[in-house]
């Protein structure tokens, strides 16, 4: 038991997406109200950071550190069983504090829909999801 902050990468990338839409399902079922690990945000990165090259996206989920896992965090499993795989990663393995040079000028708060630096990009969990489903409306 505890608070846990945690970034999720998926592999392959590809799937981001269909994780995302999976979190945004176990919003809609009311999931994270009492359990689970709730995503906060998505990362962007512009730099490698911890073996991942620029462009990897990751999901930063806040919760008790018990279901920091894919069942967790996802409320079941996606579909696709065995062709992804989920690290979950220790917020403090990547970033050493608040005042990490990599997250200087990122504003984590709720109220903030998307912030950079140069080394990443964030995305609230929710301006992330309206531009997903932006652009799957243009691609149609």
């Amino acid at each position: 038991m505890g608070y846990q902050e945690s970034l999720v990468c998926i592999r392959p990338q590809r799937m981001f997406d269909a994780m995302v839409r999976k979190c945004e399902q176990a919003f809609r079922d009311g999931y994270y109200q009492s359990l689970g690990a709730e995503p906060e945000s998505v990362i962007t990165l512009k730099q490698p950071l911890g073996g991942m090259p620029p462009g990897t996206r990751l999901l930063w989920v806040c919760g008790d550190r018990d279901f920091h896992n894919e069942t967790g965090i996802l409320n079941g499993r996606l579909k696709t069983v065995g062709l992804y795989r989920l690290n979950v990663i220790p917020a403090e393995r990547l970033f050493s504090c608040d005042s990490d040079a990599k997250l200087h000028g990122i504003k984590l708060d709720a109220d903030s829909k998307s912030s950079e630096n140069t080394y990443l990009r964030r995305d609230s969990f929710q301006n992330y999801t309206q531009r997903m489903h932006s652009r799957e409306e243009i691609e149609r």
